[in-house]
């Protein structure tokens, strides 16, 4: 049975969009290797094959292995009035009064309408930020809506942020 590429496939040899061959070599794109036979779309980066433009054979093109999930995501920066706070990929950060347990947010000590713990906020290793209230009294505010505490939700830049009623931050990256 035919790809859509054009031919049987069969195994083995280094393939482009509209050849015959088992496996197609690594993505021209990401790098990801072992597209199977009939497979329209790399699984790594989701283009199309037919799309893409195989290197010449006389000089094979070399990409490293990884992917846009392998890539280091970008830091987010939480912007206070009275300062700032940044979150690495893979990072974790707590908000609050608390000097001991927020030590990346002593700015907010003063501000007793927050909780000790008030939320903590995070970037996975994959660039995706978030935010979780930790059961605070006042509560904690994404775009203008309060959420759950114990809830993750997402954060952009650009996003407001608000904690209790008077504690605001601009979210960037």
């Amino acid at each position: 049975m035919g790809d859509r590429g054009g031919g049987a496939m069969r195994e083995g040899g280094e393939g482009r969009a509209g050849e015959d061959h088992g496996t197609r070599g690594p993505c021209p794109e990401c790098g990801l290797a072992g597209a199977a036979a009939g497979q329209l779309v790399c699984r790594g980066c989701y283009v199309p094959f037919a799309l893409m433009t195989a290197p010449p054979k006389a000089a094979p093109l070399k990409l490293p292995g990884i992917t846009r999930r392998d890539a280091p995501g970008r830091a987010l920066r939480l912007v206070f009035p009275d300062g700032a706070a940044v979150v690495e990929p893979g990072g974790r950060i707590r908000l609050g009064r608390d000097p001991q347990q927020c030590p990346d947010v002593r700015f907010l000590v003063g501000r007793d309408n927050l909780s000790r713990v008030h939320a903590s906020v995070g970037v996975d290793p994959d660039g995706s930020a978030w935010i979780t209230d930790e059961g605070s009294t006042n509560g904690t505010f994404v775009r203008g809506t309060r959420i759950t505490a114990g809830e993750r939700v997402a954060l952009r830049p650009g996003d407001a942020l608000r904690l209790a009623a008077d504690v605001t931050a601009r979210v960037e990256s």
